[in-house]
């Protein structure tokens, strides 16, 4: 069986899923890459590497050309896209082959019917599949497109992915202190809910708690934590490319999303040995169990705080958490469980393809 990979919104967790696939002789994986995409170069496996031009578009009349170009020379079955340019040129490109079009769907933006670019990519009827990250997504897509075209898996974790290099920080926090931590761009982004968690920190008003902030943030958020009580102990430190780092000496993390499909910093908070409390909000709380993780209404500030101390002063339901979320991570996000879960999905539909 020939697999084709587009390169567009290709994340290094499903980089590695399709690298682990590649080692079953049944299937030949084929990613085509930009010829100056770096970090595709470093693809293991025996995934075959080919060039195209870049996606640059939902329309790349090169990249479908391209594409086309690479589903005749290698005779290719399959063409899975993670994202929605990728698939809106695959479709364009495999007009008139046999090529199966597998898409996935990650995000819980909501299907405008009027928006035609739709029409171009997941409300296609050429795509054969959708693979959905969140049974909420599945769901919703429902609406639209036949259940019989749908399922939803969880993308994995490995808890090798955590570097275990470049630990070094710079925020220099009191040692006994109780150390929380989010990551996450929310410039621009109030759905992240962010301010909530300022809100959280302004009420618990104690210093021994303190705050760090990874990614980029508005101002309004800056300023409301800055004109607080708190000021000194909310730390914005910005876009950090060793966000792990930050997140590894920590005692929870807190993800204060109102809408959040599927964050992979929850994983990567658990990996770490780093229990979460979660909104409960549909998808970011399935990644959690009562084990590892708490889960608080979204947009309820006081809630947040609440938990917060009440983790602060139970030293042992923390340590409990604790024990438990790596833990969490091998069970239930195994690479090889995911793996399993897409070959079955790529055999059934060549096989229904091959006796249509």
């Amino acid at each position: 069986m020939n697999i084709l990979i587009t390169h567009r919104e290709v994340d290094p967790i499903m980089l590695n899923i399709f690298n682990t696939l590649s080692l079953d002789k049944k299937y030949n994986i084929f990613i085509a890459i930009p010829k100056d995409e770096e970090s595709f170069h470093k693809i293991e496996g025996n995934c075959i590497k080919l060039f195209m031009n870049r996606i640059k578009s939902k329309f790349t009349w090169s990249s479908i050309k391209d594409i086309r170009r690479i589903v005749k020379e290698n005779n290719i079955d399959i063409i899975f896209s993670a994202g929605s340019s990728g698939l809106s040129n695959a479709l364009f490109a495999t007009i008139g082959t046999k090529a199966i079009n597998i898409a996935y769907r990650g995000t819980q933006h909501k299907i405008r019917l009027t928006d035609p670019t739709y029409y171009m990519g997941i409300l296609n009827p050429r795509v054969d599949y959708v693979i959905c990250e969140t049974e909420d997504i599945m769901q919703s897509l429902s609406k639209y497109i036949s259940k019989e075209k749908l399922s939803f898996k969880s993308k994995p974790y490995m808890i090798e992915w955590i570097k275990k290099d470049n630990d070094v920080t710079d925020e220099n926090l009191p040692e006994n202190s109780f150390k929380l931590v989010y990551v996450g761009n929310t410039k621009g982004r109030p759905f992240k809910g962010l301010s909530y968690l300022i809100e959280a920190m302004i009420l618990l008003n104690d210093k021994d708690i303190h705050l760090t902030i990874i990614g980029d943030y508005s101002d309004e958020d800056f300023n409301m934590a800055n004109n607080s009580k708190m000021n000194n102990n909310i730390h914005f430190m910005g876009p950090r490319s060793n966000a792990i780092s930050y997140i590894k000496n920590k005692d929870l993390f807190v993800l204060p999303s109102l809408r959040d499909a599927s964050p992979r910093v929850v994983r990567e908070a658990l990996a770490c040995s780093v229990p979460c409390i979660v909104t409960d909000i549909p998808g970011a709380r399935d990644l959690i169990s009562p084990k590892c993780g708490i889960l608080v209404p979204a947009g309820n500030s006081k809630e947040l705080a609440d938990k917060i101390k009440d983790l602060k002063n139970n030293n042992s339901k923390l340590n409990s958490l604790k024990s438990e979320s790596q833990k969490h991570i091998i069970e239930n996000f195994s690479v090889e469980d995911y793996t399993n879960y897409i070959s079955k999905i790529f055999d059934k539909l060549y096989s229904e393809r091959v006796n249509s």
